[in-house]
């Protein structure tokens, strides 16, 4: 079984794998760095990908961050301009701001999908600190006979499709036998057998009967 429904509002869609397949402006003022910033710039990345950015957005209307909010428990970074490029210029290794990073927090708050734009608002503001995550991207190479027995939500402007269930199939399977290789629900499927593009593509890439499946996999757990 092969289900897709989409939406025309935001074009969002769900399908049920179920087909049998028998993938800087870092604060440059460093003449005057203050602690907060120098605890910042020296921190390391911790083991689960969290690190923290701390931006100099005077005068600046944005951060620099355009999130992708299309999974709107599950912000994540789509661009990077202004007061993030400039951090990301200056920034020790490991504490750049990349595409597809999750946005965790804000100033300290909690990031909502549907308010993460408000609260990425720079305007009367002189710095924004923000913890992120980093995910781990992973290939999957799943085998027929079998069924994929995943859902995944999408909308037009997503950047891939996300992983809104996990069920019985070849990724449970894949996930029993590589422990420390697992995916799990809010992933984000970006390439299926080498392909990558909008998520429209990667369906359909999801809908073709291979003899062997590959999922290009971002993970976050």
């Amino acid at each position: 079984m092969f289900a897709c429904c989409c939406t025309d509002a935001g074009m969002e869609g769900e399908i049920s794998m179920k087909e049998d397949f028998s993938r800087k402006n870092i604060i440059s003022g460093q003449a005057a760095m203050t602690d907060e910033s120098s605890d910042v710039m020296s921190q390391k990345v911790d083991a689960c990908g969290v690190f923290e950015v701390l931006l100099d957005v005077e005068a600046e209307d944005s951060c620099g961050i355009v999130p992708d909010t299309s999974h709107e428990a599950f912000p994540i970074v789509r661009q990077v301009t202004g007061a993030a490029f400039a951090w990301n210029n200056g920034c020790p290794m490991g504490l750049e701001i990349k595409r597809y990073d999750r946005i965790l927090t804000v100033n300290g708050e909690d990031v909502l999908g549907r308010h993460t734009e408000r609260q990425l608002d720079a305007r009367d503001k002189r710095r924004m600190k923000l913890t992120l995550k980093h995910p781990v991207e992973r290939e999957l190479f799943l085998q027929k006979p079998g069924q994929l027995g995943v859902a995944v939500n999408y909308k037009r402007s997503s950047l891939g499709v996300w992983i809104a269930t996990l069920g019985e199939g070849l990724v449970m399977s894949w996930n029993n036998a590589n422990p420390d290789k697992t995916v799990s629900a809010n992933d984000r499927i970006i390439g299926v057998n080498g392909i990558q593009g909008e998520p429209n593509i990667l369906v359909e890439r999801l809908r073709e009967n291979s003899d062997i499946m590959v999922l290009t996999v971002l993970c976050y757990s």
